[in-house]
């Protein structure tokens, strides 16, 4: 779980665009500086739907429909427009997409509405450290993409105000936390086992045959496998005819395992890792591949795994316990991130019980054909900011002070997407 989920008002986003509705206003009407108009068809203020009767318009959800297309893009999805007729978690693209964007508009929606409720808004001091965050970014993409602010939020698709009401919901956030913890949040000891339960956090130790590397360092053949993956079998038949399998697996370990070892021969780690989520060591120190992951998440304590195929080779896992200590080291742990953990179950029980209610803008809006155009668009600008640096160099060809953009990072050099695509967001 992401306790930090709500704490990340947007600043990344990449391009999109959707299809004209119905109810769009004559091109003669709208505002030549409306990008969502540009984009979508319909004008920044549209309303697309209203969460607990508040309303949301468009220059705040396409925002995150970017983010949501965004976030698909980086994991694979989306290689080409024939990806769009496919399905992602066995939903329609364009629907997955959309509702990914609905949730969160909806998390920022109910945190401002319940800050409000309670009468929270922000202080001075985070008046002033959201107008330093804003300022830093303005810079930044001035120094290092050689854009405009404004020019970035255009590729966000978003205004200044909408993207500033955006980045207000981490302090919202922040204050309401506050208010809880000025009300009391002891957690007791059930509390704080049910929290490690909820947040995955498992412990193993494995048996690991590697794969061999050959000697002109091309990877195992699969007959080099098949053979690891006997001998794993062979080891595991062992083990479970043992009179003791638990003792019988520290044994074969010890004396097979292909894992990282000391200078004196024994394994670095003899008592296992211990990971939570999605395999994220409790140390902080890396990850485990997936494959491991789910092997020993899938087991019970105490249970023996059937040999695991990775990358590395085949594993033969065994799910422990957590010892007394670790378990008190683990609530000790819990202890200093439980209010962002209630703070989180709050955002998520706001979330389901919110009465959302979308309008007809909302349900013909077409996110591929909303990407499109953003892209289009994205294209154009960069067109017109090259042409306005070579105009400029022609001029003046002594170069401008200030730090030069990384190579390859320039929005203006040709690529697709906007500039922002990987910011990190103002406020967090």
């Amino acid at each position: 779980m992401n306790w930090k989920r709500l704490l990340c008002a947007g600043l990344s986003g990449a391009v999109l665009l959707a299809g004209l509705t119905a109810c769009a206003p004559a091109a003669e009407e709208a505002d030549p500086d409306d990008v969502a108009y540009q984009a979508a068809g319909i004008p920044r203020d549209t309303v697309l739907f209203t969460v607990d009767g508040t309303e949301v318009p468009a220059d705040e959800y396409l925002f995150w429909l970017l983010q949501s297309v965004a976030n698909a893009k980086g994991s694979g999805y989306l290689a080409d427009d024939e990806a769009w007729e496919e399905e992602i978690d066995g939903t329609p693209t364009a629907d997955y997409l959309k509702e990914a964007a609905l949730d969160t508009s909806i998390l920022y929606t109910t945190v401002a509405n319940h800050a409000a409720q309670e009468g929270l808004s922000l202080t001075e001091e985070d008046q002033a450290a959201l107008d330093s965050d804003l300022s830093s970014l303005a810079q930044q993409v001035e120094t290092y993409y050689g854009i405009t602010y404004q020019d970035y939020l255009d590729q966000q698709c978003i205004s200044e105000a909408a993207f500033r009401k955006l980045n207000a919901a981490p302090y919202l956030s922040q204050a309401l936390q506050a208010q809880l913890e000025e009300e009391g949040l002891e957690p007791q000891q059930a509390e704080l086992d049910a929290m490690i339960e909820e947040l995955g956090y498992c412990k193993a130790k494995h048996i690991l045959l590697a794969f061999p590397t050959n000697e002109d360092g091309s990877a195992a053949t699969d007959e080099q496998k098949a053979a690891v993956q006997a001998e794993a079998g062979e080891l595991l038949a062992q083990i479970r005819a043992a009179a003791d399998p638990a003792a019988e697996f520290d044994a074969v370990m010890n004396a097979r395992s292909d894992d990282g070892r000391d200078e004196a021969g024994s394994l670095y780690m003899p008592d296992g890792y211990t990971f939570y989520g999605s395999g994220t060591l409790a140390d902080g120190s890396g990850a485990l591949v997936s494959e491991f992951v789910e092997a020993a998440q899938a087991l019970s304590v105490g249970e023996i795994s059937e040999p695991v195929e990775t990358s590395y080779g085949y594993h033969i896992l065994m799910r422990t316990d957590f010892t007394d200590e670790e378990r008190q080291e683990l609530r000790s742990s819990m202890e200093a991130v439980y209010p962002s953990y209630v703070m989180n179950q709050y955002n998520e029980q706001w979330v389901a019980e919110a009465v959302v209610e979308t309008t007809d803008a909302y349900e013909q809006l077409d996110p591929h054909a909303f990407y499109t155009r953003m892209v289009e668009l994205v294209r154009a600008w960069q067109e017109e900011w090259a042409a306005e640096q070579a105009a400029q160099a022609t001029a003046s060809p002594a170069p401008e002070s200030g730090t030069p953009a990384p190579e390859g990072e320039s929005p203006a050099a040709g690529s697709e997407t906007p500039a922002a695509e990987s910011e990190t967001p103002a406020g967090e």
